[in-house]
């Protein structure tokens, strides 16, 4: 079961109790967590070493060369999207925090008038 932890600053994490765990609960909230990127990437590690092998024992078969290649392709794809994703998550983040502190700066009172003629001109 997960525990939530409230740091000094005021946010709450939760730690994980285990992969399993993270995995059931990725259902129910958006976004990948760590670990369903860990049970893919054993997922993977585990189709790769299958694919090498039959490599070798069929000696370069022509379709399992384009399997694996097809496999490769679909990893190298999922990891870049993962990638991008958390990107896009920490720029909306950011930009989300710099709006409320700019709506902040707004609603303060100037101290002087070159102030309040900044936020006229705005």
């Amino acid at each position: 079961m997960a525990v939530e932890i409230t740091h000094a600053d005021g946010q709450k994490k939760k730690s994980s109790s285990g992969i399993f765990q993270d995995v059931v609960n990725s259902i129910f909230e958006p976004g990948v967590n760590r670990g369903v990127l860990v049970v893919m990437n054993a997922a993977f590690a585990g189709l790769f070493l299958i694919l090498f092998y039959l490599l070798f024992a069929t000696r370069f078969n022509i379709h399992v060369c384009a399997l694996t290649l097809i496999a490769t392709g679909l990893f190298v794809s999922i990891q870049w999207f993962v990638r991008e994703l958390a990107v896009s998550k920490n720029k909306s983040q950011n930009k989300n925090k710099d709006e409320k502190s700019d709506k902040t700066s707004a609603t303060r009172r100037p101290t002087s008038s070159a102030a309040r003629n900044k936020l006229k001109k705005l």
